[in-house]
């Protein structure tokens, strides 16, 4: 009896954790379907910005351009290395795979002479460089769930700002990014500076004229900055869509295998019981039998 009551309580067990499971998948599936709204909604204003500003420089001429932001520092030998993790953990492979993306692309700066500003967001990626006993120069913990657009514009400001003084001489993130429901991959994205805008395509093969007012360079002014920013917070809203999207699939899996566990255990159980039972009526009958004997 002891071996059934045994195996009574791993299934009692496996129920419950179940029902954790089951219900952090729905949570998850409730926080996605918020950052994925953002994430629909921002991407297409964050393209059409970058193609604007880009179809702006490809217009005006190249040498009368000297906004900071558009020109790379060779001479600085020094560049931020922005890490976007999570807070919580059960979510797969999630921050292990952005973890080895960024010490890649960490290892492979240094290489190149770089002195590399180690920014980690995320109390799980924390956690994991300092098991790898790397330098982190910043630690971030702003968001658990729906990234707000303040703070991330708040800190690529301060980007900018070390940007212009000359401390740094790029940014680039490290984070999840969101491609689909069923797909998202780590990736590397460079924030500053901007050198990678290019003008949007065009299908009917001629540029139209048009005139700035105010000037290129005023209007550049204000958008460049801008653009660093909804770079940035694009990020942000990828990683955290990624995020939630993986840990459902992780959820979900975990509830699949108990609910398999929680079958396995029920068909012993049920087994040992009527092999007890079984031997119990045995009993009983040679034991009426040895009295008739009498």
């Amino acid at each position: 009896m002891a071996k059934a009551r045994t195996i009574l309580k791993r299934a009692k067990a496996a129920k419950s954790i179940r029902t954790v499971t089951k219900t952090m998948e729905m949570v998850a599936s409730s926080r996605f379907k918020k950052c994925h709204d953002m994430v629909v909604a921002s991407r297409p204003y964050t393209s059409r910005l970058g193609d604007l500003v880009g179809d702006m420089i490809d217009r005006c001429d190249a040498k009368a351009l000297h906004h900071p932001l558009l020109q790379e520092r060779a001479e600085v030998k020094r560049d931020v290395l922005l890490v976007l993790t999570s807070n919580r953990g059960l979510c797969g492979g999630f921050n292990g795979s952005i973890v080895r993306t960024a010490t890649e692309r960490s290892r492979q700066m240094n290489e190149a002479g770089y002195d590399v500003l180690l920014q980690v967001h995320g109390k799980r990626g924390i956690q994991q460089f300092r098991f790898l006993q790397a330098a982190i120069d910043k630690e971030y913990v702003l968001f658990d769930d729906v990234p707000n657009y303040r703070p991330v514009s708040q800190l690529a400001d301060a980007f900018i700002d070390e940007y212009l003084a000359g401390r740094i001489g790029g940014v680039e993130v490290a984070y999840m990014q969101f491609l689909s429901a069923s797909r998202q991959k780590p990736a590397i994205a460079q924030i500053l500076p901007l050198t990678n805008l290019q003008p949007p395509r065009r299908t009917h093969g001629y540029k139209p004229a048009y005139e700035f007012m105010p000037s290129a360079d005023v209007l550049l002014e204000e958008l460049l900055p801008a653009t660093v920013r909804l770079r940035l917070y694009q990020c942000f809203l990828d990683s955290a869509a990624s995020e939630q999207v993986i840990r459902i699939a992780a959820m979900r899996s975990a509830t699949d295998n108990a609910d398999d566990m929680i079958q396995s255990l029920t068909v012993r159980y049920n087994r040992v019981r009527q092999a007890q039972i079984t031997t119990e009526l045995a009993e009983i009958m040679g034991g009426r039998m040895g009295l008739e004997e009498k």
